[in-house]
């Protein structure tokens, strides 16, 4: 009977393991992105002129497509397959620009959500313009604020490993995100200062985030209104570590 129990000991072991291998990934070598520290004001890379992020290293960070999630949609093409990044600390915050090529801008003015978060509302108000999605980008990095070997799953994290998102879309805005988990995400109520602009098919996204440490290992979505990209369905890419 002892023995039995050992077994079944070692057999649970090998379980948690299992889990805690799928849940979490070791970011891989090479795979780092470099901070500036600038003397510039946040507002001032808010509203970049080519000056102030010219001594900013870039990064081409490549980006995978997520398979079908909905039965009603077609296969999509890899129509964005890198996003250029750069990132640099200015007073206390850290600034992240995004910039990807889209031939098609898809962006409009949309009525602003209640204040209340729909997670508490006894019904949910759906958006009027239904059959509309919009491009939109997102800055993912783990929330609890100690430094590991290893990263969250980059599936929205889980219980024991909650990410932070900073949302940008080119109809709602900014929003801070929080998720736990695969259909976990939800709006924590919080927004964030952002500047994005559209020029000769690029959009190029500032986003200000906290100053995170270096070694806080981040990444990034993108998503392409004009192939209906919305929630899972989107461009993302691997890990990267501040250094």
């Amino acid at each position: 009977m002892g023995t039995g129990w050992h077994v079944i000991a070692l057999v649970l072991l090998l379980l948690k393991t299992v889990t805690l291998a799928q849940s979490v990934v070791k970011p891989a070598a090479g795979q780092s992105l470099s901070v500036a520290q600038l003397s510039a004001t946040p507002d001032q890379l808010l509203n970049p002129r080519p000056l102030d992020w010219k001594s900013v290293p870039v990064k081409r960070v490549s980006l995978n497509r997520t398979p079908v999630l909905y039965d009603t949609d077609e296969p999509a093409a890899l129509e964005i397959s890198s996003v250029d990044v750069r990132v640099a600390r200015a007073n206390g915050k850290l600034l992240v620009q995004l910039t990807w090529q889209d031939t098609t801008r898809d962006a409009t003015t949309l009525t602003p959500i209640p204040d209340t978060p729909p997670e508490t509302r006894f019904r949910k108000v759906p958006t009027e313009a239904d059959d509309l999605f919009f491009d939109a980008a997102a800055v993912m990095f783990p929330d609890k604020a100690a430094i590991t070997a290893i990263a969250p799953s980059l599936q929205m994290g889980d219980a024991e490993h909650p990410v932070d998102i900073y949302y940008w879309n080119a109809a709602r805005g900014a929003m801070v995100m929080r998720a736990e988990g695969r259909s976990t995400t939800r709006r924590t109520g919080q927004s964030f200062s952002a500047n994005a602009r559209y020029q000769q098919g690029s959009w190029t996204v500032t986003m200000e985030l906290p100053d995170l440490p270096n070694d806080t290992t981040v990444a990034f979505a993108i998503w392409n209104g004009s192939q209906k990209d919305r929630d899972g369905r989107k461009y993302f890419s691997v890990w990267q570590v501040l250094k």
